[in-house]
């Protein structure tokens, strides 16, 4: 007869069952605004991360750029703010924002540095940080999400708030509470960013760049290298370049797919690295420094909400009554097709849209808000939405909004948009496409003086 294993009740942490205002789950871009949108509008916020730092895709991908700050068709000008302005110039503070040796339309941030601006931007704010803990079931009652499990160091815990805020990046708390979701058949590729140093000196981003991409095309036609994006060079410091080139097509939420693609990913770092270092002369006595924790992860879940921003929305600048974000970027799509290099995006910038509130609300499911990537989109909007600039914006809303919900006992879904325009707005943020942001003369970008 075969043995029976019992396993014990599971230990409750002490945190089990303590409620809060507003919850946040994920410390991305999306979630540090989040929560500190939630705290500045006066709710206590709780923000919930599975690793033991803040930063996302920034810190634990290392993807080392916020995209889609500026309008992409004229550099100088920004269309994200408030909360996000409080952390570039925290940033600027630290001397965390990379050197000026970089692509024009981005801003390029060191991670370390990132993580130190996130943790001070939260205190600040006072938001209750919780790392080291992973959402692992969400509690309904009656269509409305009032509490997540979580798994902690000291054991499991039922956390309850007023409102939630989903910015996992993976729409995790939504998949777990039932809410409706789309994950399309041909996602975006993912990528193991990667850190190179003692690059030596002399020659600009732009440069480099094109000296890699010469360099890994012949590689390739020669069968040195397999398939690879870009390469995208972002300097990081003198002598030091992170690399956005490794390509890897599989599904981030099947988790055997993601540990295989994990390996994978590692395997075509190190064949790239050498043939960099073997045909570019400014990589020759390079070494490799670090890859990123984690894969970066451009595209998986999806929610439909009660609106789904699409490719026409992007490209044709759409404004909209509820509009709580601004975005600008390019509808970037990392093809997984076989297509080698770089693929067409920023040919013709979109002039910046406006995202609406609607995009954050699932549908069937009350109590909880989707910011940041997981937005409601289609395929080819999500292109354009799911950079880290309007992660922050629409970060910022949804936890604004959550907040407001909170205090009032109004349902997230039946929010009054104008009370919210006007709360992000006194906030600092930007919500139509007509209020973007000029840096004074003489200063970097618009959020400098901030510094002073």
């Amino acid at each position: 007869m075969r043995p029976t294993l019992t396993l014990p009740n599971p230990r409750l942490s002490g945190l089990h069952d303590r409620c809060f205002d507003v919850v946040v789950c994920g410390a991305g871009s999306a979630g540090i605004a989040a929560a500190a949108g939630a705290a500045q509008t006066g709710a206590r916020t709780l923000l919930i991360e599975r690793y033991g730092f803040p930063g996302g895709s920034n810190t634990a991908a290392m993807v080392h750029s916020l995209d889609a700050m500026k309008n992409c068709r004229d550099c100088r000008r920004f269309v994200v703010a408030g909360v996000a302005a409080e952390l570039i110039a925290e940033l600027d503070r630290l001397g965390g924002l990379a050197t000026e040796d970089n692509p024009p339309e981005t801003m390029a941030v060191h991670p370390e540095y990132f993580k130190i601006a996130s943790d001070r931007l939260l205190a600040r704010a006072g938001v209750c940080c919780l790392y080291h803990a992973l959402v692992i079931g969400a509690l309904v009652e009656d269509g409305r999400l009032v509490g997540v499990e979580v798994a902690l160091r000291d054991g499991r815990a039922l956390v309850r708030a007023k409102a939630f805020v989903d910015c996992t990046g993976d729409a995790d708390v939504a998949f777990l509470a039932g809410a409706p979701y789309r994950l399309d058949g041909e996602l975006q590729a993912l990528t193991l960013w990667f850190r190179v140093s003692n690059v030596a000196p002399g020659r600009n981003w732009r440069q480099l760049e094109e000296d890699c991409r010469r360099a890994l095309d012949a590689a390739f036609r020669e069968g040195e290298v397999g398939l690879f994006g870009g390469p995208w060079v972002i300097r990081v410091a003198a002598g030091e370049v992170t690399l956005n080139c490794v390509r890897v097509r599989g599904n981030p939420v099947d988790p055997l797919e993601l540990s295989r693609a994990e390996g994978e990913a590692r395997e075509q770092m190190l064949v790239v690295f050498r043939a960099l270092r073997k045909r570019v002369p400014d990589f020759r006595s390079s070494y490799l420094l670090a890859a990123a924790p984690q894969l970066h992860v451009r595209e998986s879940r999806k929610i439909v909400g009660e609106y789904v921003l699409e490719e026409s929305d992007v490209v044709n600048g759409a404004r909209f009554p509820d509009a709580i974000a601004v975005g600008a970027w390019p509808v970037d799509i990392h093809p997984t097709d076989g297509f080698v290099g770089v693929h067409p995006h920023k040919e013709n910038p979109p002039e910046p849209y406006e995202i609406p509130y609607r995009c954050l609300v699932p549908l069937a499911v009350d109590g909880l808000l989707v910011a940041g990537r997981p937005i409601s989109t289609t395929h080819r909007a999500h292109g354009s939405t799911r950079v880290q600039g309007t992660s922050m914006a629409t970060g910022h809303a949804a936890g604004a909004a959550a907040a407001l919900s909170a205090a009032s006992g109004a349902a997230l879904r039946k929010l009054d948009p104008v009370l919210l325009r006007s709360t992000l707005i006194k906030q600092g943020a930007i919500v139509s496409r007509d209020c973007q942001l000029d840096a004074e003369p003489g200063l970097a970008h618009p959020f400098a003086a901030l510094r002073r």
